[in-house]
């Protein structure tokens, strides 16, 4: 993309304007906007606050009235006078149970209401915490709709059920509404649609528990927030407070898109006003940049020769008045070019030499963080990467942790660049017998590391590491000398437990010792 100055520095004076002219605009807007979010917040925290309120002395007239009936239970009936403030606080049956759950009388209402058991079926009640009356949360019992219900065990450790009709909740939470979908919603402590304006959900009782805001309901918070709602799939803006007594979460969410809506009007106005402005600036720029590219482009005219012929300047025709800086800039231009198509050769050439150096350089960095500089084996480092790799990855492989028998005294009788040699010699001749994804590593001094890929058969991995303690027994002529050493190997096969590279090793290790323990010269299996 190619732009002539003047249209650049016409771009840069436009956001020299346009910037401050859209802070304003934005702050503007924004003080509109959180007006709007100051005001949905007091109000809608107070909705929900009242609703919450409301609900606890819903749940704390209907708990104590629970309470007073089941205790003044005489010869299997209820008083009268609590049978109509059972009614009044929308209690459709009441039970009897006996301590281990199961149904003993219907005092109130239709037996069909009630279970036959507490303790069985997909839906058990806890009977942990029945010393005082409680409202449950929302059961589903024998395949029936989610019921909501009180309660309690007496002194006489008899246990009483009552199935409540959630009218009051629903008569609540559908008398919030306010904009065009702005509601209330009503959930238990774990998070079980009560009361909500989608009627299936709450026919449902559907379970909301991975919406954001009623998981901070069910975490005991209040406040207002943003989410996500599925009901109405919109982005809302919700108050919401708990109900002291039952932990319910009630919430009173609004579309977002509403509160725009309010503020659309002056935010409109603000946008109109700041587009005329920079309209006005834009022109003023246009007209001084015309004042100050204009001089400029016989020079970007003779550059443009210049950059076609490479070895030529154009003459520059002077006009009777110049402008000094200009002038300077074209002789300097000139002398410059000259250097420029000099030096371009011997640059090229001097990067693609210092290109290779450091290719190759990066190179043998890379090879000897992972090999061995006397065997020329991968090292100890790449070995345990590689080790960890495939534990990550729950491959199946088996680990021989080799120890030469007698290198020490190879190494005090003919010098360490014998032993030096000889290592390196046992090195190139086991990895000449490896089968295609072993990988053999010198793991210090006089140790090696033979990763065995996918064999995990017993079998198999004996008759491996059984010929490569063939292999180094072999003698070795190093110089005039003709070497023999021997070797105790320790087999460990990775089967899921090790966690980590340190532990294979080990087993590995402890394996070898075995070996030097039995007699050297052997094959050993760790435990």
């Amino acid at each position: 993309m190619k732009l002539s100055f003047r249209y650049l520095l016409l771009i840069a004076m436009s956001l020299v304007s346009l910037i401050p002219i859209c802070v304003l605009a934005f702050w503007s807007s924004h003080n509109a906007l959180d007006n709007e979010y100051r005001t949905v917040h007091d109000k809608h925290l107070l909705l929900a606050k009242n609703l919450s309120q409301a609900l606890d002395r819903y749940s704390v007239d209907a708990l104590s009235i629970f309470n007073r009936a089941t205790d003044s239970v005489t010869k299997q009936h209820i008083a009268t006078d609590f049978i109509k403030l059972f009614d009044d606080i929308d209690v459709e049956s009441v039970g009897e149970y006996d301590a281990q759950g199961n149904l003993v009388n219907v005092l109130f209402g239709s037996a069909k209401l009630q279970p036959v058991s507490l303790a069985q079926g997909e839906s058990f009640f806890d009977f942990s915490q029945l010393s005082t009356a409680r409202f449950t949360d929302v059961h589903k019992l024998s395949g029936g709709n989610p019921t909501l219900y009180m309660i309690r065990k007496d002194q006489q450790q008899r246990i009483w059920l009552a199935v409540m009709n959630p009218e009051f909740i629903t008569l609540l939470q559908s008398a919030v509404q306010f904009g065009q979908k702005g509601h209330a919603a009503i959930v238990d402590r774990q998070g079980n649609v009560l009361a909500h304006p989608n009627k299936e959900w709450q026919a449902s009782s559907k379970n909301l528990s991975k919406v954001s805001i009623v998981q901070q309901m069910m975490a005991g918070n209040t406040g207002v927030m943003e989410f996500y709602s599925p009901a109405v799939k919109q982005d809302m803006i919700a108050a919401y407070s708990i109900v002291p007594t039952t932990g319910w979460g009630v919430m009173v969410p609004q579309p977002l898109t509403e509160l725009y809506a309010r503020v659309e009007s002056e935010i409109n106005t603000i946008i109109g006003i700041a587009a005329l402005t920079f309209f006005a600036c834009l022109l003023l720029s246009w007209w001084i940049t015309g004042l100050i590219t204009r001089p400029i482009a016989a020079l970007t005219a003779q550059a443009c020769a210049l950059a076609e012929q490479q070895t030529k300047l154009t003459p520059w025709a002077k006009q009777r008045l110049e402008i000094t800086e200009f002038v300077a800039l074209v002789d300097r231009f000139y002398c410059m070019s000259t250097q420029v198509i000099n030096s371009q050769a011997d640059l090229t050439k001097r990067v693609q030499d210092k290109t290779a150096d450091l290719a190759k350089a990066q190179a043998e960095a890379v090879y000897l963080a992972n090999h061995d500089q006397v065997t020329g084996l991968a090292n100890r480092m790449s070995i345990r990467n590689t080790i960890q790799q495939r534990i990550d990855a729950k491959q199946a492989f088996s680990l021989l942790f080799i120890d030469l028998d007698g290198f020490k005294q190879v190494n005090d009788t003919y010098g360490h660049g014998i032993g030096d040699r000889l290592l390196m010699s046992i090195g190139q001749r086991v990895s000449s017998h490896l089968e295609v994804g072993d990988i053999l590593a010198r793991y210090g001094g006089d140790e090696f590391v033979l990763l065995l890929r996918d064999d995990n058969q017993c079998n198999t991995v004996n008759r491996k590491a059984n010929a490569v303690l063939q292999l180094i027994k072999q003698p070795y002529q190093i110089s005039t000398y003709l070497l023999g050493v021997s070797a105790c190997i320790g087999i460990a096969q990775y089967d899921g437990t090790d966690a980590d590279t340190d532990s294979i090793i080990h087993r590995a290790d402890v394996a070898m010792y075995q070996a030097k323990h039995a007699g050297k010269d052997q094959v050993m299996h760790a435990c």
